[in-house]
Protein backbone atom coordinates (compact mmCIF):
# COMPACT_ATOMS: atom_id res chain seq x y z
CA UNK A 1 0.00 0.00 0.00
CA UNK A 2 1.25 3.25 -0.65
CA UNK A 3 2.18 5.90 2.08
CA UNK A 4 1.94 9.59 1.46
CA UNK A 5 2.40 10.72 5.03
CA UNK A 6 6.14 10.83 5.26
CA UNK A 7 6.12 14.26 4.61
CA UNK A 8 2.96 16.43 5.45
CA UNK A 9 2.53 20.14 4.43
CA UNK A 10 -0.29 21.29 6.54
CA UNK A 11 -1.98 24.07 4.61
CA UNK A 12 -3.93 26.47 6.95
CA UNK A 13 -3.49 27.84 10.49
CA UNK A 14 -7.26 28.18 11.75
CA UNK A 15 -8.81 26.05 14.52
CA UNK A 16 -8.98 22.32 13.21
CA UNK A 17 -5.42 22.80 12.59
CA UNK A 18 -3.81 22.95 15.87
CA UNK A 19 -6.21 19.63 17.36
CA UNK A 20 -5.27 17.58 13.94
CA UNK A 21 -1.32 18.64 14.18
CA UNK A 22 -1.68 17.79 17.85
CA UNK A 23 -2.92 14.15 16.97
CA UNK A 24 -0.76 14.20 14.08
CA UNK A 25 2.18 14.70 16.41
CA UNK A 26 1.40 12.04 19.27
CA UNK A 27 1.25 9.48 16.44
CA UNK A 28 4.40 10.36 15.28
CA UNK A 29 3.81 12.08 12.13
CA UNK A 30 6.17 14.13 10.12
CA UNK A 31 4.85 17.81 9.62
CA UNK A 32 7.45 19.42 7.35
CA UNK A 33 5.70 22.81 6.93
CA UNK A 34 2.70 25.08 7.90
CA UNK A 35 1.33 27.32 5.51
CA UNK A 36 -1.24 30.64 6.13
CA UNK A 37 -2.07 33.26 4.50
CA UNK A 38 -1.04 35.45 7.87
CA UNK A 39 2.36 34.74 8.75
CA UNK A 40 2.11 35.44 11.68
CA UNK A 41 -0.64 32.98 12.54
CA UNK A 42 1.55 30.09 10.58
CA UNK A 43 4.41 30.96 12.91
CA UNK A 44 1.97 30.82 16.30
CA UNK A 45 0.64 27.54 15.07
CA UNK A 46 4.50 26.10 14.23
CA UNK A 47 6.34 27.49 17.05
CA UNK A 48 3.17 25.67 19.71
CA UNK A 49 3.88 22.65 18.24
CA UNK A 50 7.96 22.91 17.59
CA UNK A 51 7.57 22.62 13.97
CA UNK A 52 10.60 24.09 12.64
CA UNK A 53 9.43 25.66 8.88
CA UNK A 54 6.27 27.74 8.20
CA UNK A 55 5.25 30.65 5.85
CA UNK A 56 2.69 32.39 4.24
CA UNK A 57 3.68 31.37 0.78
CA UNK A 58 2.62 28.12 -0.50
CA UNK A 59 5.75 28.56 -3.16
CA UNK A 60 7.83 27.52 0.22
CA UNK A 61 6.67 24.10 0.27
CA UNK A 62 9.61 21.67 0.01
CA UNK A 63 9.39 19.08 -2.72
CA UNK A 64 9.94 16.00 -1.26
CA UNK A 65 6.50 16.90 0.80
CA UNK A 66 3.82 14.27 -0.75
CA UNK A 67 0.73 14.67 1.81
CA UNK A 68 -0.95 17.95 1.80
CA UNK A 69 -3.51 18.84 4.35
CA UNK A 70 -5.84 21.74 3.33
CA UNK A 71 -7.43 22.59 6.41
CA UNK A 72 -8.86 26.12 4.77
CA UNK A 73 -12.18 27.34 4.69
CA UNK A 74 -14.71 26.06 2.25
CA UNK A 75 -14.37 28.84 0.51
CA UNK A 76 -10.65 28.58 -0.21
CA UNK A 77 -10.79 25.06 -0.83
CA UNK A 78 -10.74 25.75 -4.54
CA UNK A 79 -8.66 28.53 -5.09
CA UNK A 80 -5.89 27.35 -3.10
CA UNK A 81 -5.85 24.40 -5.11
CA UNK A 82 -5.31 26.08 -7.98
CA UNK A 83 -2.50 27.85 -6.99
CA UNK A 84 -0.88 24.46 -5.46
CA UNK A 85 -0.97 23.56 -9.12
CA UNK A 86 0.70 25.75 -10.02
CA UNK A 87 3.82 24.45 -8.05
CA UNK A 88 7.06 22.83 -9.40
CA UNK A 89 5.91 20.08 -7.27
CA UNK A 90 6.27 15.79 -8.20
CA UNK A 91 2.25 15.70 -8.73
CA UNK A 92 2.35 11.79 -9.55
CA UNK A 93 3.36 10.89 -6.16
CA UNK A 94 1.46 13.54 -4.27
CA UNK A 95 -1.81 13.10 -2.04
CA UNK A 96 -4.28 15.95 -1.70
CA UNK A 97 -6.75 16.32 1.01
CA UNK A 98 -9.11 19.05 1.70
CA UNK A 99 -10.90 18.93 5.55
CA UNK A 100 -14.45 19.92 4.19
CA UNK A 101 -17.65 17.74 5.11
CA UNK A 102 -19.68 19.91 3.01
CA UNK A 103 -17.98 19.58 -0.09
CA UNK A 104 -16.82 16.88 -2.29
CA UNK A 105 -13.37 16.27 -3.94
CA UNK A 106 -14.13 18.04 -7.07
CA UNK A 107 -13.04 21.33 -5.49
CA UNK A 108 -9.63 19.63 -6.38
CA UNK A 109 -10.15 18.83 -10.04
CA UNK A 110 -7.61 21.23 -11.07
CA UNK A 111 -4.77 18.65 -9.25
CA UNK A 112 -6.49 15.70 -10.21
CA UNK A 113 -5.85 16.73 -13.88
CA UNK A 114 -1.92 17.08 -13.07
CA UNK A 115 -1.90 13.80 -12.05
CA UNK A 116 -2.21 13.86 -8.24
CA UNK A 117 -4.28 11.44 -6.34
CA UNK A 118 -7.16 13.52 -4.34
CA UNK A 119 -8.98 12.76 -1.23
CA UNK A 120 -11.34 14.91 1.75
CA UNK A 121 -11.23 13.32 5.03
CA UNK A 122 -13.94 15.19 7.39
CA UNK A 123 -13.83 14.63 11.18
CA UNK A 124 -17.19 14.54 12.28
CA UNK A 125 -15.60 16.99 15.70
CA UNK A 126 -16.86 20.30 16.49
CA UNK A 127 -13.79 23.07 16.81
CA UNK A 128 -15.31 26.23 18.29
CA UNK A 129 -11.91 27.48 19.65
CA UNK A 130 -7.95 26.82 18.67
CA UNK A 131 -7.96 25.11 21.98
CA UNK A 132 -6.84 21.41 21.32
CA UNK A 133 -10.05 18.90 21.14
CA UNK A 134 -9.03 15.46 21.78
CA UNK A 135 -10.48 14.20 18.27
CA UNK A 136 -9.47 10.05 19.20
CA UNK A 137 -12.63 8.11 18.70
CA UNK A 138 -14.15 10.58 16.44
CA UNK A 139 -15.58 9.26 13.00
CA UNK A 140 -14.47 10.32 10.00
CA UNK A 141 -15.34 10.25 6.78
CA UNK A 142 -13.45 9.45 3.86
CA UNK A 143 -14.22 10.22 0.07
CA UNK A 144 -11.45 8.91 -2.09
CA UNK A 145 -12.02 7.27 -6.27
CA UNK A 146 -8.60 5.72 -5.90
CA UNK A 147 -8.74 2.23 -4.24
CA UNK A 148 -5.11 3.01 -2.43
CA UNK A 149 -6.17 6.20 -1.95
CA UNK A 150 -9.01 4.96 0.18
CA UNK A 151 -6.64 2.18 1.82
CA UNK A 152 -4.29 4.45 2.70
CA UNK A 153 -6.43 7.49 4.46
CA UNK A 154 -8.52 4.50 6.23
CA UNK A 155 -4.70 3.55 8.23
CA UNK A 156 -4.20 6.95 8.39
CA UNK A 157 -7.32 7.60 10.13
CA UNK A 158 -7.04 4.66 12.43
CA UNK A 159 -3.39 5.50 13.61
CA UNK A 160 -4.87 8.64 15.20
CA UNK A 161 -7.60 6.40 16.69
CA UNK A 162 -9.88 7.45 14.53
CA UNK A 163 -13.34 5.61 13.28
CA UNK A 164 -12.89 5.88 9.79
CA UNK A 165 -15.81 5.98 7.15
CA UNK A 166 -17.02 5.90 3.55
CA UNK A 167 -19.14 8.40 2.18
CA UNK A 168 -19.94 9.37 -1.49
CA UNK A 169 -19.46 12.46 -3.08
CA UNK A 170 -23.26 13.09 -3.47
CA UNK A 171 -24.11 12.30 0.12
CA UNK A 172 -21.77 14.88 1.58
CA UNK A 173 -23.85 17.70 2.01
CA UNK A 174 -27.06 15.22 3.70
CA UNK A 175 -24.10 14.33 5.71
CA UNK A 176 -22.50 17.87 6.25
CA UNK A 177 -26.63 19.07 7.18
CA UNK A 178 -26.47 15.70 10.02
CA UNK A 179 -23.83 17.27 11.86
CA UNK A 180 -25.10 21.02 12.08
CA UNK A 181 -28.30 19.56 13.58
CA UNK A 182 -26.73 17.79 15.86
CA UNK A 183 -23.90 20.20 16.85
CA UNK A 184 -24.71 23.65 15.71
CA UNK A 185 -28.35 23.97 16.21
CA UNK A 186 -27.78 22.76 19.30
CA UNK A 187 -26.26 25.01 20.24
CA UNK A 188 -28.90 27.77 19.00
CA UNK A 189 -31.31 25.65 20.46
CA UNK A 190 -29.31 26.14 24.12
CA UNK A 191 -29.03 29.75 23.05
CA UNK A 192 -32.05 30.19 22.76
CA UNK A 193 -32.98 28.39 26.27
CA UNK A 194 -30.28 31.25 27.99
CA UNK A 195 -32.31 34.26 26.75
CA UNK A 196 -35.65 32.85 28.53
CA UNK A 197 -33.62 31.70 31.46
CA UNK A 198 -32.64 34.65 31.56
CA UNK A 199 -36.06 36.70 31.29
CA UNK A 200 -37.17 34.91 33.78
CA UNK A 201 -35.14 36.71 36.49
CA UNK A 202 -33.85 33.56 38.20
CA UNK A 203 -30.67 35.47 39.35
CA UNK A 204 -29.74 33.05 41.81
CA UNK A 205 -28.82 29.99 39.89
CA UNK A 206 -26.24 29.52 36.66
CA UNK A 207 -28.15 28.55 33.48
CA UNK A 208 -25.65 25.74 32.67
CA UNK A 209 -25.50 24.36 35.84
CA UNK A 210 -29.31 24.23 36.26
CA UNK A 211 -30.10 22.86 32.72
CA UNK A 212 -27.07 20.69 32.66
CA UNK A 213 -28.96 17.67 34.25
CA UNK A 214 -31.65 17.44 31.67
CA UNK A 215 -29.24 18.22 28.93
CA UNK A 216 -27.03 15.22 30.26
CA UNK A 217 -30.24 13.31 30.61
CA UNK A 218 -31.47 14.07 27.42
CA UNK A 219 -28.65 13.00 25.74
CA UNK A 220 -28.32 9.49 27.49
CA UNK A 221 -31.93 8.94 26.80
CA UNK A 222 -31.14 9.09 22.84
CA UNK A 223 -28.19 6.76 23.47
CA UNK A 224 -30.12 4.13 25.22
CA UNK A 225 -33.32 4.67 23.67
CA UNK A 226 -33.38 6.36 20.62
CA UNK A 227 -34.44 9.83 19.56
CA UNK A 228 -38.12 8.43 19.46
CA UNK A 229 -38.28 7.53 22.64
CA UNK A 230 -36.30 9.92 24.46
CA UNK A 231 -38.83 12.25 23.25
CA UNK A 232 -41.49 13.59 26.34
CA UNK A 233 -43.05 17.17 27.26
CA UNK A 234 -46.25 19.26 26.16
CA UNK A 235 -46.15 18.55 22.38
CA UNK A 236 -45.70 14.80 22.57
CA UNK A 237 -48.37 14.67 25.25
CA UNK A 238 -50.54 17.14 22.91
CA UNK A 239 -50.84 19.76 25.66
CA UNK A 240 -52.07 22.70 23.46
CA UNK A 241 -52.41 24.87 26.47
CA UNK A 242 -49.39 24.88 27.74
CA UNK A 243 -47.75 25.48 24.17
CA UNK A 244 -50.38 28.30 24.13
CA UNK A 245 -49.15 29.34 27.49
CA UNK A 246 -45.10 29.06 26.06
CA UNK A 247 -46.34 31.17 22.72
CA UNK A 248 -47.64 34.02 24.67
CA UNK A 249 -45.41 34.11 27.00
CA UNK A 250 -41.96 34.52 24.26
CA UNK A 251 -44.13 36.61 22.31
CA UNK A 252 -45.23 39.14 25.06
CA UNK A 253 -42.17 38.70 27.97
CA UNK A 254 -40.00 41.23 26.34
CA UNK A 255 -42.44 43.69 24.38
CA UNK A 256 -39.72 45.97 23.13
CA UNK A 257 -38.27 43.37 21.49
CA UNK A 258 -40.72 40.51 20.37
CA UNK A 259 -38.37 38.39 17.93
CA UNK A 260 -40.61 36.64 15.35
CA UNK A 261 -38.13 34.41 14.28
CA UNK A 262 -37.94 33.29 17.46
CA UNK A 263 -41.52 32.42 17.86
CA UNK A 264 -41.33 30.99 14.35
CA UNK A 265 -38.36 28.75 15.47
CA UNK A 266 -40.43 27.37 19.08
CA UNK A 267 -43.34 26.62 16.11
CA UNK A 268 -41.52 24.69 13.88
CA UNK A 269 -39.38 22.85 16.39
CA UNK A 270 -43.03 21.84 17.74
CA UNK A 271 -44.02 20.73 14.31
CA UNK A 272 -40.71 18.63 14.06
CA UNK A 273 -41.67 17.10 17.26
CA UNK A 274 -44.89 15.97 16.13
CA UNK A 275 -43.39 14.27 13.17
CA UNK A 276 -41.66 12.40 16.64
CA UNK A 277 -44.88 11.50 18.02
CA UNK A 278 -46.11 10.36 15.10
CA UNK A 279 -43.29 7.78 14.87
CA UNK A 280 -43.66 6.53 18.58
CA UNK A 281 -47.15 6.05 18.23
CA UNK A 282 -47.78 5.28 14.90
CA UNK A 283 -50.06 7.80 14.73
CA UNK A 284 -51.20 11.39 15.85
CA UNK A 285 -54.32 11.18 17.96
CA UNK A 286 -57.05 14.23 18.54
CA UNK A 287 -54.92 16.10 20.92
CA UNK A 288 -51.72 15.91 18.86
CA UNK A 289 -54.15 17.25 15.47
CA UNK A 290 -55.47 19.80 17.74
CA UNK A 291 -51.69 21.33 18.60
CA UNK A 292 -50.60 20.44 14.70
CA UNK A 293 -53.42 22.45 13.67
CA UNK A 294 -52.83 25.87 15.82
CA UNK A 295 -49.19 25.62 15.24
CA UNK A 296 -49.47 25.98 11.14
CA UNK A 297 -52.29 28.31 11.80
CA UNK A 298 -49.47 30.59 13.90
CA UNK A 299 -47.38 29.50 11.34
CA UNK A 300 -49.10 30.84 8.28
CA UNK A 301 -50.08 34.31 10.43
CA UNK A 302 -46.18 34.83 11.14
CA UNK A 303 -44.90 33.85 8.10
CA UNK A 304 -47.16 36.37 5.98
CA UNK A 305 -45.80 39.22 8.64
CA UNK A 306 -42.05 38.17 7.56
CA UNK A 307 -43.21 38.84 4.27
CA UNK A 308 -43.85 42.45 4.98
Amino acid sequence: MLDYSENIAVIGAGKISYSLIHALNKSNYNITIIVSRHLDSAKKLAHKFKIKNYSDQLNDIPSNCSLFLLAVPDNQIKSVAENLSNLKLDFNNSLFVHLSGAHDISLLSVLKNKKAKVASFHIMQTFPTKKIVNIKNSFVTVEAKNKEVKNFLFQFAKSLELNPFELISENKALYHAAGVFASNFLVGNLFNSEKLFKESKIDSLNFFEMMQPIIYSTLRNIKKEGTVKALSGPVERGDLETIKDHLFSIKHGNKNNFNKIFYMNYICQSLTLLDIVKNKYGQLNKKHLEVKKFLLQELKKYSLELKE
